[in-house]
């Protein structure tokens, strides 16, 4: 048999991928490592080579999704982007990578199988990754004098906690999505109104954006 060697940064994407769609199809306490390993065709050494862990390459998925998302924000930044519309950006990408990206799909998942210890690990470390995007850009928006935030570390802590709360009020039925158009336009624009207070931004400058599952 040919043994076939490829590039270990495409071998690293290609285990990445299968546990994702397995995490996803089977549930994340069902996917072992050698389901893994056997989707891509490859020994389990090869998968411990780059990942100590199932729960290593869990968050790898996860930190990458968040390295996406700041790409995108940050290739936004130009002289024809104000702070605000940056700040939009940055609020609604991090609403849909928790909300019905990827991510997302397998937080759902992570809750039915009670893992709220790893959940919490996984949400930290997003939003240590997440952070520095988030304090930049408030500290043009301070400069500016369109946002007026002290306190950056505490200001971001309560804006991830309104981001939980939003994502708590937009699945109300057990792991399902609100349905209605009105209630969760009501609930994004409450969201909204507390990230501006936050901010000191003007009013009716945030505006979170409805997304699908």
């Amino acid at each position: 048999m040919i043994r076939v060697t490829k590039d270990p940064e495409i071998r690293q994407a290609e285990l990445m991928d299968a546990a994702q769609e397995l995490f996803i199809l089977l549930g994340y306490q069902q996917t072992t490592v050698s389901t893994i390993v056997k989707k891509v065709g490859v020994a389990q050494g090869t998968f411990y080579y780059y990942f100590a862990s199932k729960e290593a390459i869990l968050e790898a998925i996860f930190a990458r999704h968040v390295t996406t998302m700041l790409l995108e924000v940050q290739t936004f930044y130009s002289d024809q982007n104000t702070v605000l519309e940056k700040l939009q950006l940055f609020f609604n990408l991090f609403y849909k990578l928790c909300y019905c990206d990827e991510p997302g799909l397998i937080g759902k998942i992570l809750y039915k199988e009670k893992q709220g210890l790893l959940i919490n690990r996984l949400w930290r470390q997003m939003l240590l990754t997440t952070q520095p995007i988030f304090k930049g850009i408030l500290e043009q928006g301070n400069k500016e004098g369109l946002t007026n935030v002290i306190h950056m570390d505490e200001t971001f802590s309560f804006f991830a906690g309104i981001m939980a709360a939003l994502l708590e009020a937009s699945s109300p039925l057990e792991f399902g999505h609100e349905v209605d158009p009105v209630i969760v336009a009501n609930k994004l624009e409450i969201a909204g109104k507390l990230i501006e207070n936050l901010l000191g931004a003007p009013a009716g400058s945030i505006h979170l954006k409805p997304l699908t599952s």
